[in-house]
């Protein structure tokens, strides 16, 4: 898993038409958040349980964990329909 922070964009970092209302931009092989609110109580509370120089890897990990989540109940529902 690779996690970079950039200071100056590149050719691959370029934005993509971001506006306010797409906050999530997702190309062929990466994803980028812009000032991405997130209002939810569980998730802040374990945030806040991580180092702050941890936080973007911690972020990742526990999407990385959702996904898997939900590509695998996704596949349980499709077997059962």
């Amino acid at each position: 898993m690779a996690v970079s922070v950039t200071s100056k964009p590149t050719d691959d970092l370029a934005p993509i038409a971001a506006s306010p209302e797409q906050p999530v931009e997702v190309r062929p092989t990466s994803m980028r958040i812009h000032e991405l609110l997130i209002e939810r109580p569980a998730i802040v509370a374990y945030l806040q349980t991580i180092p702050a120089d941890k936080q973007t890897v911690a972020l990742v990990h526990a999407l990385e964990v959702g996904v898997t989540e939900l590509v695998a109940r996704r596949e349980r529902f499709k077997k059962t329909a």
